[in-house]
């Protein structure tokens, strides 16, 4: 993506992989560091990877997750995901993952939440590169809840929609979110090497060198996203305010029992299948059903205006670890249905690969930040 600025200087942080530092903050990085952490701090939980590059290759140095609950306690209403809470919080939540999972890097590539966001596509004559910068900032107030001023505008021509006509992601970030990670990350003692949308990381991470047209949907604890990729470019992004969440809470009425039990119950029975649990699949499924049937619709909105029909849908997150719900998938969708492994990219020992595929989908964005800088070196 090529960056294209509005109304103000360029800020110290770059949140897309094209985005250059200014100047003044070249001087530590004329060689990249060999060693990446990629942070993906969530208000459920925070996930760390730490990739070490050596001839081309990411090696796995270490990985770790932590519950973010005992931290994130108080709100102030800055950003979304876990930027609405105070910076203290975050910064003791960062400085603990780190500690705990053995991390050594310093320099860090951090996932910017999607609810923290805002990603549309638009469609524009097709004109000159330069007229589409000009029209980009005035067309983005269309679409964008914020003033444009505000907000730091990325886009990509992705595809021409016909002779007449070329399609374009537009991403926008608001500046008061960079501005507050960049005091956290200061505060953690991590030196960020970009901001990056959660979307974007899942995509590298779980598409790689697929040119499939592919369905990625990662179902959160409180929220999810649905990235259709095709020829390895987002196309398009959507997100949902819902998650696994739901179905504890689900559970929890359902089964008169408390929050942590129905926590256990979901992770243990899933949609299972055996009589004695059958109740339990009773309460799930509807739930699941009707996401998946508003994922379905997404799809089809964009089948019917693409070239390419998505393929195949890939399940990350948390919420995708449950039992049963690939198969439930495959009856919804109708296509190939697979987990994703984040892993699948990544030197890894041979022993440790059963556990990373099992534990895989969490790690989906936290690997794709790590992965960013494969590409930078």
């Amino acid at each position: 993506m090529s960056i294209m600025e509005y109304t103000r200087d360029v800020p110290e942080i770059p949140f897309f992989k094209k985005f250059s530092f200014p100047k003044l903050s070249l001087d530590i990085l004329h060689k990249k560091p060999d060693k990446i952490i990629g942070l993906d701090v969530g208000v459920h939980s925070s996930k760390v990877v730490e990739l070490e590059y050596t001839e081309g290759k990411a090696i796995l140095k270490t990985y770790g997750e932590l519950a973010s609950a005992a931290y994130l306690k108080e709100k102030e209403g800055i950003g979304g995901g876990f930027l609405r809470f105070v910076e203290s919080d975050i910064v003791e939540l960062i400085k603990n993952i780190l500690h705990e999972s053995g991390v050594t890097a310093k320099h860090a590539v951090v996932s910017l939440p999607a609810s923290s966001s805002f990603i549309t596509n638009i469609t524009l004559p097709r004109v000159q590169p330069s007229e589409i910068e000009q029209a980009i900032p005035y067309e983005a107030r269309k679409y964008i809840p914020i003033p444009i001023s505000e907000v730091i505008l990325d886009w990509e021509v992705i595809e021409k929609a016909n002779q007449e006509t070329v399609e374009v992601v537009i991403v926008a970030v608001p500046y008061e979110v960079i501005e507050k990670f960049k005091r956290v990350a200061e505060a953690a003692n991590i030196v960020p090497l970009a901001l990056e949308v959660e979307s974007f990381s899942m995509v590298r991470s779980l598409a790689g060198q697929d040119s499939t047209p592919l369905a990625i949907v990662s179902i959160g604890f409180q929220e999810s996203i649905l990235a259709i990729v095709d020829k390895t470019r987002l196309r398009t992004a959507h997100h949902f305010t819902r998650g696994s969440e739901e179905l504890t809470r689900a559970l929890e009425k359902g089964l008169s029992i408390s929050h942590e039990r129905a926590e256990t119950v979901k992770h243990e029975a899933g949609l299972s299948e055996r009589i004695e649990e059958r109740e339990i699949t009773s309460i799930l499924a509807p739930f699941l059903e009707t996401f998946f049937s508003e994922i379905e619709r997404f799809i089809s909105i964009y089948n019917r205006k693409a070239e390419r029909k998505v393929q195949k849908v890939i399940l990350t997150g948390g919420g995708s670890n449950l039992k049963g719900i690939v198969e439930l998938a495959v009856s919804k969708f109708g296509i190939e249905v697979t987990k994703g492994n984040p892993f699948s990219r990544i030197v890894t020992p041979s022993f440790m690969q059963p556990m990373l595929r099992e534990i895989g989908p969490s790690f989906s964005v936290a690997a794709g930040l790590a992965l960013r800088e494969i590409g930078n070196k």
